[in-house]
């Protein structure tokens, strides 16, 4: 059975959280910077943030943990937990830094998903292949 990246599964969701995360940490200082979408500064508060990460922990540990048992592709990990250093770093740096490299772990983090689910489909002895 040939499986769609675009189809609901946990490598889809946690590549779509962890890219909306991105969006949002490089979108939301610049509109924020042109002045004229003040309404929308309530997207800028820390407790936004830690919803994103929290999506992104939580289904990168539940999604990428999962398959590791099943195909032993140790890649996955290692780009992930690159992805949660940059962005563990970007809450520690100068702010004029911060969007830049919560943005570039957002993408570092999807791109684990992406590379997950590649070695998934092709993966000839995983008993998990929808999810």
């Amino acid at each position: 059975m040939k499986q769609k990246f675009f189809s609901p599964n946990l490598d889809f969701f946690g590549f779509s959280a962890s890219m909306l995360c991105a969006v949002h940490c490089m979108a939301i200082p610049l509109l924020l910077a042109v002045g004229t979408t003040g309404g929308i500064a309530w997207l800028e508060q820390p407790w936004i943030e830690a919803i994103f990460i929290g999506l992104s922990v939580g289904i990168a540990s539940w999604s990428l943990l999962r398959s590791y048992w099943l195909h032993r592709y140790v890649t996955p990990l290692r780009i992930v937990a690159a992805g949660f250093t940059v962005l563990l770093v970007s809450r520690l740096v100068a702010h004029e830094w911060e969007p830049l490299l919560a943005a570039l772990g957002g993408m570092t983090i999807a791109g684990a998903h992406f590379k997950n689910w590649q070695l998934q489909k092709k993966c000839t002895h995983c008993v998990l292949k929808s999810s």
